[in-house]
């Protein structure tokens, strides 16, 4: 899996470079640097301290973080698309199953304690794949931790994949709510930021730096196959039931920003189900 990150990491540098796409490289070689360094103290504690669950909690948040960070100069070096947005078509078939987003942001405005609650639950997605990784290490489920993994590896090259052959960037971009109910559910997410996101799609950024790198995969949703990963590999530990309490939560949570449509989480369970498969076949279990 590391040498798949550097990988991809080189692949993401020849992109940005063949396409002559202007990048804030430091930061991003920074976290590069970062990841090799996080994986050899992993290596040192494992080797010359005998300590292989604190070993395999840094190595395993090393492959995760790492991935994550050259994954998103790729993506960004991929504007603009080669494809219009699909996202018209997937708001149709949400309407055909009977959900609208403003609806739901209309409904929830009535609520606001409920939607800073869903807002925090929604920013915790990646607090708890670190959480889970070194849960996994302390427990010394290592099989279970390596195809954790895999599967967020191997899903994300997957729901790229699928999203820039058929790009979306969620209903925000397209649709409107009153901005007193924008306001009263605390969204981020408002028309200038959808106007944003289409911006990227048809030009691309002028500079890629990180802090410009926002979620720009709707379909099918990260966020989703993240909230199973972390309910999948719980299973059989003490903290199951905090985690399928937290994403089931983190269903309305997703939706209500404006970033996915319904469609794109049931793309989601596509997706990790088949990375699942695949996982299971590739990294059996211990006899």
């Amino acid at each position: 899996m590391l040498w798949l990150i550097a990988g991809v990491g080189l692949l993401a540098v020849a992109l940005a470079l063949a396409m002559q796409r202007q990048v804030n490289w430091p930061p991003f070689l920074g976290g590069y640097i970062g990841t090799l360094g996080l994986a050899a103290v992993g290596g040192y504690v494992r080797q010359a301290k005998g300590a292989p669950r604190i070993a395999l909690a840094l190595v395993g948040t090393s492959i995760f973080t790492g991935f994550t960070a050259v994954s998103s100069l790729f993506i960004f070096a991929l504007f603009p698309l080669p494809n219009p947005l699909i996202d018209p078509t997937l708001i149709k078939l949400d309407a055909a199953l009977g959900y609208y987003w403003p609806a739901l942001v209309a409904w929830l405005a009535d609520y606001p304690g409920l939607a800073l609650v869903l807002g925090y639950v929604y920013q915790s997605a990646l607090f708890q794949i670190l959480l889970t990784i070194v849960l996994l290490a302390a427990l010394a489920r290592e099989t279970a931790l390596h195809r954790f993994l895999f599967v967020g590896i191997l899903t994300l090259i997957l729901a790229v994949s699928i999203w820039w052959l058929v790009p979306s960037v969620g209903p925000s971009a397209f649709l409107s709510i009153p901005e007193s109910d924008r306001l009263a559910t605390g969204l981020y997410f408002n028309p200038a930021y959808g106007a944003y996101l289409r911006n990227l799609v048809e030009i691309g950024p002028r500079v890629i730096s990180p802090e410009i790198i926002t979620g720009v995969v709707a379909f099918p949703s990260y966020h989703m196959i993240m909230a199973l990963m972390v309910v999948w590999f719980t299973r059989g530990t003490f903290a199951l039931l905090p985690a399928l309490v937290t994403n089931i939560a983190m269903v309305p949570a997703t939706l209500i920003h404006g970033g996915h449509h319904l469609v794109d989480l049931f793309a989601a369970v596509v997706v990790f189900a088949f990375a699942v498969w695949v996982a299971n076949r590739l990294i059996p279990s211990e006899p």
